[in-house]
């Protein structure tokens, strides 16, 4: 069911639901066929809900919105982790290959060679948890705002301008949508006339003089 109800929220809505293979009309109850509650997996400050209740939203709007900063600041100190870790790695590579060349011309101990192999290890290990670190602020910063799963409607908003956020222990639903431009009519029926439907046969549903 697509396009008669732009905007409508209104759940209880009493739908009739007609076939001819049932040979009566059928009173039904519209419900949303997705409908989700939608929370972050990250703890901030509620700093703007740009979508008020009733709105129709697009794909990937913004919702709910946490405290940009502090996730800007931990994204700006791991990429400079990153880049001073890198330049360490590169001089402990270096070290390393020069060890190997006195290694060769016997001027260095065995001792000496595998210290320079555990300290390129180390860079190696420390740059790359760096970089870990680092794709977890860039997941924190995209996570800090709420975004619409697909096109949907606005029913609730539980999230409130400077709310604390804290997603540690437990999700905390911020805002509820629901799919756009598709509901489902909900109806129950005899056996008798269950026996006369079939799946893929058409039906008729009527909602304030819109079929």
């Amino acid at each position: 069911m697509r396009g008669w109800w732009q905007g409508v929220l209104v759940l209880s809505a009493v739908s009739v639901w007609s076939t001819a293979a049932l040979g009566a009309e059928v009173s039904a109850r519209l419900d949303w066929t997705r409908q989700v509650t939608l929370s972050t997996q990250v703890s901030g400050t509620v700093v703007a809900v740009p979508a008020e209740v009733g709105a129709r939203v697009n794909k990937g709007a913004a919702l709910v919105r946490l405290d940009q900063r502090d996730f800007k600041a931990r994204l700006a100190k791991a990429r400079a982790e990153v880049a001073a870790l890198s330049a360490s790695r590169k001089e402990a590579a270096r070290e390393l290959d020069r060890a190997k060349n006195l290694y060769e011309r016997t001027v260095l101990s065995d001792h000496e060679l595998q210290l320079a192999h555990i300290e390129d290890v180390k860079a190696q290990a420390r740059l790359q948890a760096a970089r870990a670190a680092l794709t977890q602020a860039r997941l924190d910063m995209e996570h800090s705002v709420v975004r619409a799963p697909y096109a949907a409607l606005v029913l609730r908003r539980q999230a409130a301008l400077g709310q604390t956020v804290v997603s540690g222990l437990r999700s905390v639903p911020l805002i509820t949508v629901a799919e756009a431009g598709r509901m489902v009519a909900r109806a129950g029926v005899g056996a008798e006339q269950l026996a006369r439907l079939k799946l893929g046969q058409r039906v008729s549903v009527s909602v304030d003089k819109h079929r």
